[in-house]
């Protein structure tokens, strides 16, 4: 890809060896050059995610359908509404449709309802991410796999294009998700 760019970051045991200021003093050299910047931070809320925040304009928190996850989300989103990031965006990643039908696993609706925001894009468990990976090939190139053309989809809104996010393989029902988790049998009719 001639236009994407990577810039890894050192891994180093200390995690305080870049501030958030010089963070800002890197994104802000950057934008000079590129239209878009993503800072993929690590998940939770020490230094890194710290460091990827100062900068940003927007936000994209990915979770997947789960309750630790959903309640980490959760914190993160709430972190985010207290610092200057302007907008914060939903992706929900490892979706299994036929989880969400047996009521064994969250919905989409539902999760954007627990955490107050909505999805741009809703990612479904593919064993191509996988071999993909395995490959040494983005999972986007693989033509035939949800999971790349649903990251497809999330770049193009990113990018401003409106586009649907499909919801109708993702819909439960959070009462009978929770019955299930407790062990509860619903009561027909």
């Amino acid at each position: 890809y001639s236009n994407l760019f990577l810039l890894p970051s050192a891994q180093t045991r200390d995690k305080s060896a870049v501030s958030p200021e010089q963070m800002r003093k890197l994104v802000d050299e950057l934008r000079k050059d590129f239209d878009y910047i993503l800072l993929d931070c690590p998940a939770g809320i020490e230094q890194g995610f710290k460091n990827a925040i100062v900068g940003a304009d927007e936000a994209v928190v990915i979770c997947t359908p789960e309750v630790a996850s959903i309640r980490d989300a959760d914190k993160v989103i709430g972190l985010l509404g207290v610092s200057d990031v302007a907008k914060t965006s939903l992706v929900v990643n490892r979706m299994k449709e036929d989880l969400v039908k047996r009521g064994d696993m969250l919905g989409v609706e539902d999760i954007e309802d627990i955490l107050g925001i909505k999805a741009i894009g809703i990612i479904p468990e593919d064993e191509l991410v996988v071999r993909a990976a395995n490959l040494g090939e983005p999972v986007v190139n693989i033509f035939k796999s949800g999971s790349g053309i649903a990251y497809c989809e999330i770049a193009r809104r990113i990018a401003g294009e409106t586009l649907p996010v499909n919801y109708k393989l993702h819909k439960s029902g959070i009462g009978a998700f929770f019955m299930r988790l407790l062990g509860i049998e619903a009561k027909a009719g």
